[in-house]
C-alpha cells in the first residue's frame, strides 16, 4: 500500500480543521470587544438621570420635523442629523432616558469593534482583540455610550475613517479614498471637531513619505509590496501618489460638510462661546485635566497612555514599532490640531470633543499589550499551544488588569448624578451635580391649581432648567409665568420672556420658582432684574424653599 494512503485520517483532516478554525478566531477578534462594549453600555443605563445637554437633545427631538427644521436655522444646526435621528428613534422607542441613549451604545459598541479590526490590521489578532477589548472597558467609553448627545457617533466615524484610511493606504484606488472622503465627513456630521483625525492620518503619510516606508500590510511579495529594510513594506504606487490622493479625499470630505460648517460659524457664539483659548499647559495636560477627563479615570488613564507609549520599546522589530508609532499618531495629533484651531478666535477646547483620541490610546495599548503577550508565548509556556493560546491568554489578563482598575470609575459615573459631573474626574464649578429630578417630584407633591412658574435662564439657559421640569412633569406642569414665547414657539432652547411683566403676573397668587444654586442665591435674584424688581413690588414673601442637590425650588406667595 501506498505509504500516503496509510495516513491516518486525523492528520488528513488537521488542515481543514486548522483552516475552519481561523475565520471564527478572526471573527472573535472583533466580536468580542462590540459585546463587552454593548454590555458595560447598557448596565445600569437609565440610572443616571438626564443632565443639561441631554435635555436639550430631548427638547429638540421632541419638536415636530418643521419645528425642529425651524431650530437649527437658529441653534445647534451642527446636531441636526443627530436630532433629526433622534426624533424618529423616539417617534418608535419613547423618551425615556434609556430609550434615549440605546443610540449611542450601539454606536460605542461599533466603534469596539472597528478599533479591534484597526489593531487587528496593524499587528494582528491578539493585538486586534487587546485594542478593542482596551477601548471596551475605558470608562468614558461606557459613559459616553449612556449619553443621549453624538458623541459615541463622533467615536465611531473616527474610527471607522482611520481604518478605511489604513485600507486606502494599502490599495490606493480612488473607490478606497472615496469611501474614506463619506466617512470622514460623517464623522464632521457628528461632531465638527472630528475631522481633526485627519491630521493623524496627514502625519502618517508625512512620516511614511520621508521614510518611504507607506506600507501597512502585506507579506513582501510583488503583488502586495516589496520588503524594506526593517520589515516594512512598501506601498502600491508611489509615496506622492498617497499623499496626493489623501489630499484630494480631505478636500472632498470638506466640501461635504460645508454647510454644516458654515452654519455651525454663524451659531457658535451659543455652544462654544465661553470657552477660553488653551494654553500650552492644558495640552500637556499640567492643568485642566485633560487627559484624565478623556478616559474619566486617572489611573486608567495612566496605565492606557504608558502602555501606548511603551509599545514603542516592547515592539519585536522595527515594522511593529512603526505601528505602535501609528497609534500614538491617532491618540496625539488631533489633540494637538484641535489646540492649535482654538488659539484662534473660536475656542474649541473640551474634551467631549476629543473623545475620539482615546480610540488612538487603545490602539497603542493593544498593540503593547500584544507585543508582551508574544514574548510570553515564546516562554515556558509554548507547550500549552494545542489547549490555549498563551498570547490570548496573556493578551486577556492584561486587558482584564485594565478592566478592573476602572471600576471604581465605572462604579462612580453610573450614579444617580454622575452626567451632570461632566468633567469626571475633575470638578469644575460648572461640573456640580443639579438634582432635577428631586426638583420636580417637589412641585409634583405641593402643586395646587392655578400656580404658575418661573425658572432661572441665564447663562443663556444652558442648564435648561425649564426643559428638566417639563421633561419630569409633562402636562402636570404649571403654566410659565414672565414667559412671552416657549422655546418651541421662539425656533431655539431659550424662551422669551414678556415685555409687560405685570400684565403676565396678574392674577397669580404663588408662584414657583426653580433655579441652580450657583447661578444664583435667592429666588428674586434668580429672575430677570424686571421680574425680580415686580415680585418684591407686589409683596410676594418667600413661603417655603426646599434646596436639593445643587438646585433650589422655592414657593413665593402674596
Amino acid at each position: 500500500m501506498n505509504p500516503i494512503t496509510a495516513r491516518p485520517a486525523s492528520d488528513v483532516a488537521a488542515p481543514e480543521q486548522v483552516t475552519a478554525r481561523r475565520p471564527r478566531v478572526a471573527y472573535l477578534t472583533w466580536a468580542v470587544p462590540v459585546v463587552v462594549a454593548a454590555a458595560l453600555g447598557v448596565y445600569e443605563i437609565g440610572v443616571p438621570q438626564l443632565w443639561r445637554d441631554e435635555f436639550a437633545s430631548w427638547s429638540a427631538a421632541g419638536r415636530t420635523l418643521p419645528q425642529l427644521w425651524a431650530m437649527v436655522h437658529n441653534i445647534d444646526a451642527v446636531l441636526g442629523v443627530y436630532y433629526f435621528g433622534l426624533h424618529l428613534w423616539m417617534a418608535v422607542f419613547g423618551d425615556s432616558a434609556t430609550a434615549m441613549r440605546l443610540p449611542s451604545v450601539f454606536a460605542m459598541a461599533a466603534a469596539a469593534g472597528v478599533v479591534a479590526l484597526i489593531g487587528r490590521r496593524l499587528a494582528g489578532g491578539a493585538a486586534g482583540l487587546a485594542s478593542g477589548l482596551t477601548f471596551a472597558v475605558i470608562p468614558s467609553v461606557s459613559r459616553y455610550a449612556q449619553e443621549a448627545r453624538p458623541y459615541a457617533f463622533a467615536m465611531f466615524f473616527a474610527a471607522l475613517a482611520t481604518l478605511m484610511f489604513l485600507r486606502a493606504m494599502e490599495r490606493p484606488h480612488w473607490s478606497r479614498w472615496g469611501i474614506y472622503a463619506l466617512v470622514l465627513a460623517c464623522a464632521g456630521v457628528a461632531n465638527l471637531v472630528t475631522v481633526c483625525v485627519a491630521a493623524a492620518h496627514l502625519l502618517i503619510l508625512l512620516w511614511d513619505f520621508l521614510q518611504r516606508t507607506v506600507r501597512v500590510g502585506g507579506d513582501g511579495t510583488p503583488e502586495t509590496g516589496r520588503a524594506l529594510p526593517g520589515g516594512r513594506l512598501a506601498p502600491q504606487g508611489s509615496p506622492l501618489l498617497l499623499l496626493w490622493r489623501f489630499l484630494v479625499s480631505v478636500v472632498v470630505g470638506a466640501i461635504l460638510i460645508s454647510p454644516l460648517v458654515l452654519a455651525g460659524h454663524s451659531q457658535q457664539g451659543w455652544q462654544i462661546g465661553q470657552q477660553a483659548s488653551p494654553h500650552v499647559a492644558q495640552l500637556i495636560g499640567v492643568s485642566g485635566g485633560l487627559w484624565q477627563e478623556l478616559f474619566a479615570s486617572t489611573p486608567v488613564a495612566v496605565v492606557v497612555m504608558l502602555l501606548a507609549v511603551a509599545g514603542l520599546v516592547a515592539a519585536p522589530d522595527a515594522r511593529h514599532r512603526v505601528m505602535a508609532g501609528y497609534a500614538l499618531a491617532f491618540a496625539i495629533a488631533p489633540v494637538v490640531a484641535v489646540w492649535i484651531i482654538s488659539r484662534g478666535p473660536t475656542s474649541y477646547w473640551t474634551f467631549r470633543y476629543m473623545l475620539f483620541s482615546v480610540v488612538g490610546w487603545s490602539i497603542g495599548a493593544g498593540l503593547c499589550v500584544s507585543f508582551i503577550a508574544e514574548r510570553v508565548n515564546r516562554t515556558r509556556l509554548a507547550p500549552l499551544r494545542g489547549r490555549l493560546s498563551p498570547r490570548f491568554a496573556a493578551a486577556a489578563i492584561l486587558v482584564l488588569a485594565v478592566g478592573l482598575i476602572g471600576i471604581h470609575d465605572q462604579l462612580a459615573i453610573r450614579q444617580n448624578e454622575a452626567h451632570n459631573l461632566w468633567a469626571y474626574p475633575e470638578l469644575p464649578s460648572n461640573g456640580q451635580p443639579v438634582d432635577y429630578q428631586a426638583a420636580a417630584a417637589i412641585i409634583a407633591a405641593n402643586e395646587r391649581p392655578g400656580d404658575r412658574i418661573a425658572y432661572q435662564t441665564s447663562d443663556s439657559n444652558h442648564y435648561q432648567v425649564d426643559t428638566s421640569i417639563a421633561y419630569y412633569l409633562g402636562d402636570k406642569t404649571p403654566q410659565p409665568v414672565f414667559q412671552a414665547y416657549s422655546q418651541v414657539q421662539n425656533n431655539d432652547l431659550q424662551p422669551v420672556e414678556c415685555k409687560d411683566t405685570a400684565a403676565c403676573i396678574t392674577g397669580t397668587p404663588r408662584i414657583w420658582v426653580v433655579f441652580v444654586d450657583h447661578l444664583a442665591p435667592d429666588p428674586f435674584s434668580a429672575l430677570s432684574w424686571n421680574g425680580e424688581a415686580l415680585l418684591q413690588m407686589l409683596g410676594y414673601q418667600t413661603q417655603q424653599m426646599w434646596q436639593e442637590n445643587g438646585i433650589t425650588v422655592a414657593l413665593l406667595t402674596v
